[in-house]
Order: C-alpha cells, then structure tokens, then sequence
C-alpha cells in the first residue's frame, strides 16, 4: 500500500512539474471601412423638408400634394410648390427641389399701409 501510494504521488508531482508551452495566437483584424459615420448618417437619413419662418406663426402649405405640412415632413424626391403666408405679410411662393433633408428659412416682408389696407 506503501507503494502505491508513492507511485501516485510521484506520477501527481511529475505531472505538475512537467510545463507545456501554449503559443498565444494573436487576433486577425479585419479591415474597417474608411466611411466617416458623417456619410452613413447623411446617406440614410430620410429625404425631409422643413420651413422656418419669420414670422413663426406664419402659415405654411406644400401646394402639391394631400398631407398637411409639419417640420421634418418626409418627402419622395422632387419638387414641391411651397407656400408660407401671414395676413399683413406678402406671401412667399415658390417650387423648391428636395432631394435630401432641407431646411429652408423664409422672412416675409410686411404689405405697407396702403396694400394692408386693401
């Protein structure tokens, strides 16, 4: 039993002294793409219009077409008749092409006395 038990723990102890080298692999990087997060974002950013106006509370209208205008409205691609009004103001009215997000700003003018009048 003596024996036995010395066996044991010269193959225990033998085992443990014993040493394996492990190469470490490094890790294999995969190329990144060289678009800037500025280009995806524009790219798939939805194509919208939006009409900031002076005075604020002016009324504005895309002419040709059945949806009621609010900013940031989502637009298909082309143009639009715009229109931004306010009783006391010369109405602006113009075909705007849109093609991706648009902000257009608009400062109406006031009618002078004799046009308000009228």
């Amino acid at each position: 039993m003596k024996r036995l038990s010395s066996i044991v723990a010269i193959l225990l102890l033998s085992g443990c002294s014993t040493t394996s080298s492990v190469e470490k692999q490094q890790p294999v990087e995969e190329p990144v793409a060289a678009e800037s997060a500025a280009e995806t974002s524009e790219a798939n950013a939805p194509i919208s219009l939006t009409v900031i106006t002076t005075p604020a509370d002016a009324r504005v209208r895309i002419m040709n077409i059945a949806p009621v205008y609010k900013a940031a409205i989502e637009l298909d691609a082309g143009k639009y008749d715009v229109e931004v009004s306010k009783k006391g103001y010369d109405t602006y009215r113009k075909w705007i092409s849109v093609d991706k997000k648009t902000i257009l700003t608009i400062q109406l003018t006031k009618k002078e006395e004799s046009q308000a009048a009228q």
